[in-house]
């Protein structure tokens, strides 16, 4: 479910709407924060991520980082963190001190992409409107999202938060299948700052000692 987690993680904020079925309000609202996000030169987003399951008694939270630059993004998130320059994209992780290096053109479905950084936009979903709730000074849209064929997935269900006079997902939540919850915020974003080309690349001299996997 880590690897699921993550690849919806990177589905909250980036390209156009494909659904099987659709609600129009809904959809129509998805497509105008799509729009916005799309017309980005470059964005930060600060967030945080956290894992729920009652009968683990597990309920952790990590604070992220994401920087994205058309093709091209970094993110940090706990020990991990993600380097990709727009052709290879390296998956660091801390612990083992190793990076896992892979092409983009050979990623699965369920990779890190830097066209799905925080919004739910992927295909092959069912998509409803649900209401209106005020949290503070803040109106959101809650958008539920049902995967079309749930037997190849490990979750049931993915609600949206959306801030309508920002055009922006606030949250999303994502419910597994083996009774946990992830839920995502953003916590801050961004748009169009200056972010340097080399921000993206895996600098392996900061790193000493990494082992790099093919």
């Amino acid at each position: 479910m880590k690897k699921t987690a993550l690849f919806l993680l990177t589905a909250l904020l980036s390209v156009g709407i494909t659904f099987a079925q659709v609600d129009k309000k809904a959809k129509d609202l998805l497509d105008k924060v799509s729009a916005k996000t799309k017309s980005y030169t470059a964005y930060k987003v600060q967030f945080s991520f956290t894992v729920n399951n009652p009968e683990q008694k597990i309920n952790e939270t990590n604070q992220g980082n994401l920087s994205v630059k058309g093709e091209k993004y970094h993110m940090k998130m706990g020990e991990q963190e993600v380097f990709c320059d727009g052709k290879k994209v390296y998956t660091y992780q801390k612990e083992s001190n190793e990076a896992l290096v892979q092409d983009m053109a050979d990623m699965d479905e369920e990779s890190i992409t830097p066209q799905s950084i925080f919004m739910m936009y992927d295909k092959g979903f069912k998509i409803r409107y649900v209401k209106d709730i005020t949290e503070g000074s803040k109106k959101l849209a809650v958008i539920d999202l049902y995967p079309m064929d749930p037997k190849k997935k490990d979750y049931s269900m993915i609600t949206l938060y959306v801030e309508e006079a920002q055009l922006s997902i606030a949250r999303a939540e994502i419910k597994a299948k083996n009774g946990s919850r992830y839920t995502y915020k953003v916590v801050k974003m961004e748009p169009n700052v200056n972010i340097p080309d080399n921000a993206f690349v895996f600098d392996k001299s900061k790193f000493p000692g990494v082992k790099i996997i093919n």
